[in-house]
């Protein structure tokens, strides 16, 4: 089932909102869900290896699921558009909890790449967008994190087109600070798995040691899986190092939230 998340109004002040919508991959069952970002530069959505394959995995092994086309390209995937998608995503999952027979109290979040720091950025922002939607409050903080081969820093080790089409081409130092996801860790942070290659030459994998030494100091549960080889972009990582990496990861979903 394919969702519109934004009404005609919201869709008429901006019209590329059409293009948001979420694609559902329901077991019910009251389970536990996961909000899938997949990666793609903040220029498209790679659905095709990194939403639908980790959809699939995590409904076999009793979670439900969704993936998320958000705001992406020229002007469209610029700050804060694409976190906006993601609380507003949050809240219709959590209004239609009851239909679709989810627990609405437990929403994890899991990117790929630029989909990576979209998740893990919103971890730090979430407390910033409005709750309120069709009349109702909605909590907007993740129950946990999963993030494979993310882009975290906008600082020196960035993917730079990443970057450029999120903070456009000319952001400076205070802009780049604020987006970067290891700068803004705080205590209230939740817990996080991340996976990368180390000789990944798209996104270096100093973002997730980054982001593993930031969460260590404030003292957040997560786990770092770093691989030998695979490169960029492997989605399931079938027949790679990484290979087995998203049993490892619902692992850490199983002991971070009820079930």
């Amino acid at each position: 089932m394919t969702y519109n998340i934004y009404d005609k109004k919201e869709i008429k002040e901006r019209p590329q909102r059409k293009k948001v919508i979420l694609e559902s991959y329901i077991i019910g069952q009251n389970a536990p869900t996961v909000l899938i970002c997949p990666g793609g530069a903040y220029k498209f959505v790679s659905d095709s290896n990194e939403g639908k394959p980790y959809a699939e995995k995590l409904n076999a092994a009793g979670y439900n699921a969704f993936v998320l086309f958000y705001s992406v390209g020229s002007g469209n995937g610029r700050f804060p558009y694409p976190l906006y998608d993601v609380a507003r995503a949050l809240q219709f999952i959590k209004s239609k909890a009851k239909e679709l027979q989810i627990n609405a109290d437990e929403i994890s979040l899991m990117g790929s790449s630029a989909g990576g720091h979209l998740c893990a950025f919103f971890a730090t922002q979430y407390t910033r967008y409005e709750k309120e939607y069709n009349g109702k409050d909605y909590s907007l903080k993740p129950k946990a994190l999963v993030l494979c081969y993310p882009v975290i820093t906008m600082g020196e080790f960035t993917h730079k087109v990443s970057r450029q089409i999120f903070l456009g081409a000319f952001s400076g130092k205070a802009e780049r600070e604020k987006a970067s996801v290891e700068l803004n860790i705080t205590s209230d942070y939740p817990p996080t798995f991340a996976w990368h290659n180390k000789d990944d030459n798209s996104v270096d994998v100093k973002n997730s040691i980054m982001l593993h030494k930031a969460l260590d100091e404030k003292g957040i549960q997560n786990e770092l899986h770093l691989y030998e080889t695979g490169g960029h972009g492997i989605g399931l990582a079938e027949g790679k190092d990484a290979e087995g990496w998203i049993d490892k990861a619902i692992d850490f979903l199983d002991r971070n939230i009820k079930k």
